[in-house]
């Protein structure tokens, strides 16, 4: 099967050829893009649980021959056992849903903040005025990031991401870089700064809980700085957007969500299974092996299609529509396996919040545009629109402010 994942058609609208995927087969090789594809979700589980055999780090190193986004240093997701348990297992025991969990309220004010901020106007742009600044804000407060320095990390986040995605340009490499460096020289200094003064916040916890064990290297810890601020920052960006427009194209959902608050939860687990931004994610086997009955060779590259595997029909009923008493939701949308999202509690807490959020001043919102003329951002592996304008039907700002 030829899919080519540079195709902005690809890219804006895959489910198609998910669907066309899953009847070739749980395992079909794409000679365009020289790999194995696997769209079926036990052949996925199959993959994201052997480590031993799939390996992450050869995929990172691809993207790390253009843009060292870490300075050299192994990180939890270019890692495979045993370095990965010691790398991810600091930043652990700093990023507890306990923790996360007294964010909540804190994450509601800033959401009804950032809407109080909307200008008076028949529509605004949902991506720039609240999906944009939401997840920089929250990370950066847990962080313990000086208000005034946001912007830069914002700037500085994005940068990097686009110069390591699958089309980016010299120039977004270059800038990349650039912005790699600078996180680490800010990280670098903060870091230096709790050790002199320690202080309750995430990059406190992660000095403390290194010096207890001293499992990090200097670089390790400021590569694990550098990943909590930009791996959940454009992932739950894209999947809030995604969210809202599904729910602009279902008004029968979002009307039943409106009406009880309660499925918010329900509804969050499956967005993020049908629309979620993280479509794929790559490994390389290690030893001659299979998947599904499929004989692959080590050396070979495999893409485990996750948002494929979320629509596989052998698992999940209806797996195209909605279902809010879908239970168990056994969804790929956080991935699986060692390298299942650390973020996943914090994304879910700030999707929720956000959606609710919107849906309690606008619950009447529509689209601006047809959304098949949304423009997606130019990256297949990280689905999302770049703009969202919606109609509230409402003063969202003044209604914010109540």
């Amino acid at each position: 099967m030829q899919l080519n994942f540079f195709d902005p058609a690809v890219i804006a609208n895959p489910f198609p050829y998910y669907d066309e995927l899953h009847r070739h087969g749980p395992v079909v090789r794409n000679d365009l893009m020289g790999a194995w594809m696997v769209a079926g979700h036990e052949a996925a589980l199959s993959v994201l649980k052997r480590p031993e055999d799939f390996s992450s780090t050869g995929i990172t190193q691809m993207a790390t021959d253009r843009v060292d986004a870490f300075g050299g240093a192994a990180t939890m997701l270019n890692s495979d056992p045993p370095d990965h348990e010691r790398l991810r297992g600091v930043v652990q025991r700093a990023f507890t849903p306990r923790a996360l969990a007294r964010l909540e309220p804190r994450i509601e004010e800033i959401v009804r903040d950032l809407l109080a901020l909307v200008p008076d106007r028949e529509s605004f742009d949902a991506v720039n005025e609240l999906t944009y600044p939401l997840p920089v804000i929250v990370i950066a407060e847990l962080l313990g990031v000086s208000p005034a320095d946001r912007p830069f990390f914002k700037e500085w986040s994005d940068d990097l991401v686009n110069g390591i995605n699958e089309q980016a340009t010299f120039e977004d490499q270059r800038r990349s870089t650039e912005a790699a460096e600078a996180l680490r020289e800010y990280f670098r200094n903060e870091i230096a700064a709790r050790r002199l003064q320690p202080t309750d916040d995430l990059i406190g916890s992660l000095v403390r809980a290194n010096e207890d064990d001293g499992a990090l290297t200097d670089a390790e810890l400021l590569a694990a700085c550098v990943i909590l601020l930009v791996a959940g920052n454009e992932t739950t960006t894209k999947f809030i957007g995604n969210a809202i427009v599904h729910l602009a194209e279902h008004p029968e959902l979002r009307a039943t969500v409106v009406a009880d608050p309660s499925k918010m939860g329900p509804c969050v687990e499956e967005l993020i299974r049908l629309v979620g931004s993280v479509q794929a994610t790559a490994r390389v086997a290690l030893v001659d092996t299979e998947i599904a009955g499929t004989p692959v060779s080590a050396g070979e590259m495999v893409f485990v299609m996750l948002a494929a595997a979320n629509r596989d029909k052998l698992i999940f009923a209806n797996p195209t529509e909605v279902d809010l008493s879908r239970s168990p939701n056994p969804h790929l949308g956080f991935g699986f396996g060692i390298h299942v999202c650390l973020g996943a509690h914090l994304a879910r807490l700030e999707s929720r919040t956000a959606l609710k959020e919107l849906l309690r001043l606008a619950p009447e919102y529509r689209l601006s545009a047809p959304a098949e003329e949304l423009r997606y951002a130019p990256s297949f592996f990280l689905r999302g629109v770049e703009q969202l304008p919606i109609e509230p039907m409402a003063n969202v700002a003044e209604i914010g402010r109540q």
